[in-house]
C-alpha cells in the first residue's frame, strides 16, 4: 500500500494542475498563448521581409543594366552643367577639374578621369530619392550628402594616383574614378 500511495502522490507532484482551473481549461490557455506566439513570430518575419525589400527596391536600380545617355549640357536653376566627353573632366575658369555626374538609377557617367594634384569639382545631380542621396570616396575621406533634384557640388584634391571606387552608403551604386599622373 504504501508504494502506490507514493507513486500516486509522485504523479500528483509531477501534473503542474492548479487546482482552480480544470485541466481543460488549463490546455486551452497553452494553446491561446502558442497561437499569440506564432502570430507574433509571423509579424516579427513580415516586417523583416518587407523593410529588406524596400532597402533592396531603393538601392538595387544601378544593378538592372539599364543604359541611359548623359546630355551634355542640362539648365538646372541657373545653374550650367557640362558632363565631360568619355568621362574626362575638363578644366574650368578658376584652373579646377570639373565633372558633372547624373545620377538615376546609377553614375553617369560611371567613370571620371582627373588628374593628380589638380583640384577637382564635382556637380551630383541627383534625379531620384533613395539610398543614392549620399555619395562616399573613402580613399579620400570624403563624404556628402545629396540633395535630390538638385546640384551638389563635392571638391576635393586628389592626391594620388589609381583607380578609385566612389559609391552609396550601401555600395550597391558604383562609379570609378581614374587618377592619372
Amino acid at each position: 500500500m504504501k508504494r502506490t500511495k507514493s507513486m500516486s502522490m509522485k504523479a500528483i507532484m509531477i501534473l503542474p494542475v492548479n487546482r482552480n482551473i480544470s485541466i481543460k481549461s488549463q490546455l486551452f490557455i497553452r494553446s491561446t498563448t502558442m497561437k499569440q506566439y506564432t502570430f507574433y513570430i509571423t509579424i516579427i518575419i513580415l516586417s523583416i521581409f518587407i523593410a529588406s525589400a524596400n532597402i533592396y527596391a531603393q538601392c538595387s536600380m544601378g544593378s538592372s543594366g539599364h543604359q541611359h545617355s548623359a546630355k551634355n549640357t542640362e539648365s538646372h536653376s541657373e545653374h550650367k552643367v557640362v558632363t565631360p566627353s568619355k568621362g574626362y573632366a575638363f578644366i574650368n575658369d578658376d584652373g579646377m577639374q570639373e565633372a558633372t555626374i547624373t545620377i538615376k538609377d546609377s553614375y553617369h557617367p560611371n567613370t571620371i578621369i582627373v588628374k593628380k594634384g589638380i583640384p577637382l569639382h564635382l556637380n551630383f545631380d541627383l534625379q531620384e530619392e533613395g539610398c543614392t542621396a549620399t555619395v562616399s570616396f573613402k580613399d579620400f575621406d570624403v563624404k556628402k550628402l545629396l540633395t535630390p533634384f538638385e546640384i551638389t557640388e563635392v571638391e576635393f584634391t586628389p592626391d594620388i594616383s589609381g583607380s578609385f571606387t566612389f559609391a552609396c552608403p550601401m555600395n550597391m551604386i558604383e562609379g570609378t574614378l581614374v587618377v592619372k599622373e
